[in-house]
């Protein structure tokens, strides 16, 4: 039989067992040393259609323009095999910015972090959000479906499962405060979905969806978006 085929895509520093870890190659990491099994800019991987048995990221996609973000999720729906899983964390927009108005100056700046990027590389900018609402418009549009989200409010809900939701995973201002013993307050969710549509229209999905983000009258940037995409799905 033969052995599943798991990517982890954005791996940084970390590596997990049982996956082709890829990331950039480490002059392009200023502040982490990056541990691959294969490094490459992922928008340049290829592999034939329904392959891949697994697409793990985590913290990558925000990294990408709504355009090449969905040109990523086509490609990956169309290497998976059905049935085959994509799991994928980003910052949780919508539980960022609920804290970000109700947050003092401090907090606020580090979730504009957060929910911006840490801004020490050329990558390391975070170009449009992600929230359970959307994953679930954006992947449904794109083929898949059977979708759980699991949602972090802090980073020791992700440290120490167990804790999750309990009272001291909600003493946020106090874990804002232990930034120097590795914690901090900033909400995060994960996506897990399934393929479960073989053929999908990709260039129409993604006009429909990049349609959501027209403002008023416009239609040249639209037009803009999908010349953007054109080739590449």
């Amino acid at each position: 039989m033969p052995k599943p085929l798991k990517l982890h895509l954005g791996c940084q520093e970390k590596y997990l067992e049982g996956y082709v870890n890829i990331d950039l190659p480490p002059s392009e990491h200023t502040a982490q040393i990056v541990r691959a099994d294969e490094y490459a800019d992922v928008r340049d991987l290829s592999y034939d259609p329904e392959t891949v048995d697994e697409v793990r990221s985590h913290h990558m996609l925000e990294h990408f323009s709504r355009q090449e973000a969905l040109v990523l999720l086509a490609r990956w729906h169309r290497w998976l095999k059905m049935g085959g899983i994509i799991h994928v964390e980003t910052p949780d927009f919508e539980e960022s910015a609920k804290k970000f108005v109700t947050s003092g100056l401090d907090d606020q700046f580090a979730l504009a972090r957060h929910i911006f990027g840490s801004h020490e590389a050329s990558w390391a900018y975070h170009k449009d959000f992600w929230s359970e609402s959307k994953f679930a418009y954006v992947l449904h549009e794109l083929g898949y479906g059977d979708f759980r989200f699991e949602k972090f409010s802090n980073n020791l809900e992700q440290k120490i499962p167990a804790l999750k939701g309990s009272f001291i995973a909600k003493q946020e201002k106090l874990l804002g405060k232990l930034g120097k013993m590795g914690f901090n307050n900033l909400s995060n969710i994960a996506c897990y979905a399934k393929k479960v549509v073989r053929d999908v229209d990709y260039g129409a999905a993604i006009k429909r969806i990049l349609g959501k983000s027209l403002v008023g009258r416009e239609k040249k940037i639209l037009d803009v978006w999908m010349e953007d995409i054109s080739g590449k799905v």
